[in-house]
């Protein structure tokens, strides 16, 4: 198999991870958001810290990683081309969503859930807590909207 095989087998599984990684992390925090129960969602947060760092984070990094030396060792494909441009661009805005936003909501979520969040008071109450998920929740379907025309760009490759 040639190195471009294995440079795109990478990038797919990388790219893979993240959409799959982060769109199930986005239904558990739903349900633990919904469930109304403060343990659910420090449980949660716990689980994001956990998660983030030793899955999305290597996912991420992979996705460029490989996504830039697959257009480095092919004679088809170059920066200049349309489809590239595009999906280096909405990279960009994930990645600036993730590091820029999420990544503080995450750890103050974090912050919270280990220092233990005050009870609700009653049937519609959230706590600090759940309107930091909510915030997380709302940040992390962009990404997954982005990622999504990434995923289309990639096989589209408008421009081509």
């Amino acid at each position: 198999m040639s190195l471009d095989v294995w440079l795109h087998f990478g990038h797919v599984i990388s790219v893979i991870v993240w959409l799959g990684g982060g769109f199930t992390l986005s239904v558990l925090a739903a349900r633990a958001r919904a469930s109304g129960d403060p343990a659910a969602v420090r449980e949660f947060a716990r689980a994001l810290l956990y998660f983030g760092p030793r899955v999305l984070t290597p996912a991420v990094v992979g996705t460029l990683v490989f996504g830039v030396a697959l257009v480095l060792s092919s004679a088809a494909w170059d920066f200049g081309q349309a489809w590239v441009l595009l999906g280096l661009g909405l990279f960009v805005v994930a990645f600036a969503i993730g590091v820029g936003y999420l990544a503080r909501i995450g750890a103050e979520l974090g912050r919270l859930a280990n220092a233990g969040t005050a009870p609700a008071t009653g049937p519609g109450d959230k706590t600090p807590a759940a309107d930091l998920l909510g915030r997380w929740i709302l940040g992390y379907r962009l990404v997954l909207a982005v990622l999504a025309v990434i995923v289309w760009d990639m096989i589209a490759k408008p421009g081509l």
